[in-house]
């Protein structure tokens, strides 16, 4: 997506398009970084409590596997 806006030509609209184009680069750069560092804590909390992971991962399967066979 952010190659997308990176490779759009600038067009006749002027500053305000560059503006919007940067202020979307900008988000798009600050949800990477927040995805990165909540990738790391929840690994970090998995390597610390794996037990407590594995339950939880096999309780949602479990919920997910009861609402989707419900349909």
């Amino acid at each position: 997506m952010i190659d997308r806006i990176r490779d759009v030509p600038p067009s006749g609209m002027g500053g305000q398009a560059e503006q919007i184009k940067e202020k979307a680069l900008d988000a798009a750069a600050a949800a990477r970084e927040r995805l990165a560092r909540g990738t790391d804590y929840l690994r970090g909390v998995i390597v610390e409590h794996p037990a407590r992971a594995l339950g939880v991962a096999l309780g949602m399967g479990v919920i997910l596997g009861w609402l989707i066979k419900r349909r």
